[in-house]
């Protein structure tokens, strides 16, 4: 199963056309499970609220994932494949995706620790795939903190081999060709 997180949020969202780009011309042979962020109730962990810190952290170390929060993190262990699909906002990732993130990062069902204090992953993707677009110019690799976080999580929590990034920038410089930069970036 490939696992499509979207975290595009707005209505013709190009990320969101170049990701399904992307997945057209991957000719997936599997089931494709796509998580519209938008449409969930992703909330932070916090202090008081449905997703508390105290609960979250009770849960885990009782090993116990029956609240609906650790479906994000059953579902993203279970993938074969991964496609995040996010904007590059304010050299970063969309509120909803770090809250998404948090959550998937769940010690017991996407990594554990061994006996070293090393991470063990618990997820089957061998692949994972980051799909982001700007209306400005690419930034340094030292500024990009939206797919530095979801290598960095990818190589150090799950371990998944294979991580790409598909971006699409200086798509609202004066005369640019949207579509060809799109095209450009796969």
């Amino acid at each position: 199963m490939l696992l499509f997180v979207n975290a595009c949020l707005r209505d013709g969202s190009r990320t969101e056309r170049l990701a399904e780009m992307w997945l057209g011309r991957r000719a997936y042979e599997g089931q494709v499970r796509t998580v519209h962020l938008a449409e969930l109730d992703v909330d932070p962990l916090e202090a008081a609220g449905p997703n508390t810190i105290s609960a979250y952290g009770e849960a885990v170390a009782a090993g116990d994932y029956d609240h609906p929060m650790f479906d994000y993190a059953k579902a993203f262990a279970q993938a074969d494949e991964v496609l995040i699909a996010a904007p590059f906002w304010n050299y970063g990732l969309p509120a909803l995706l770090n809250c998404y993130l948090e959550l998937v990062c769940t010690q017991g069902l996407t990594f554990d620790v061994d006996e070293t204090g090393a991470y063990v992953s618990l997820c089957k993707a061998r692949r994972l795939t980051f799909v982001s677009t700007a209306g400005g110019a690419a930034p340094d690799l030292s500024d990009d903190h939206a797919f530095g976080k979801v290598r960095t999580l990818a190589t150090h929590f799950w371990h998944i081999p294979q991580i790409e990034h598909v971006a699409a920038w200086g798509l609202d410089g004066l005369g640019a060709d949207v579509e060809a930069l799109l095209a450009d970036a796969l």
